[in-house]
């Protein structure tokens, strides 16, 4: 399907992992992250089409600064997406709504 379904699929299968070690792969000063550059507007989308599905989402970055972090609750135990700085964050965010919003009528 999309890749973000393939990122929840993993999350989903790697339960057990800690979340340092995933954290390793994202270097400081690799490529800088910024919740600023995100747009207004699909912040709110993802926000809503998530709280309808009695979800909730917690936005932040890892503790180096290396890569975006979004918790998510309510999609079964909860998990923490890692989001590359040089992916579009806006991007991802459209997508995200596009796959949270399957099924909401």
């Amino acid at each position: 399907m999309s890749g973000i379904q393939d990122q929840i699929d993993n999350k989903r299968e790697k339960k057990s992992r800690k979340i340092t070690s995933e954290r390793k792969f994202f270097r400081k000063g690799t490529r800088e992250c910024s919740w600023g550059w995100a747009n207004p507007e699909l912040l709110r989308n993802v926000i809503t089409v998530w709280a309808e599905r009695g979800g909730a989402l917690r936005f932040g970055k890892t503790s180096d600064g290396g890569a975006y972090a979004i918790g998510v609750y309510g999609d079964g135990e909860p998990y923490t997406v890692y989001i590359e700085p040089g992916e579009d964050i806006n991007d991802w965010l459209q997508e995200f709504i596009g796959w949270a919003s399957e099924g909401i009528s």
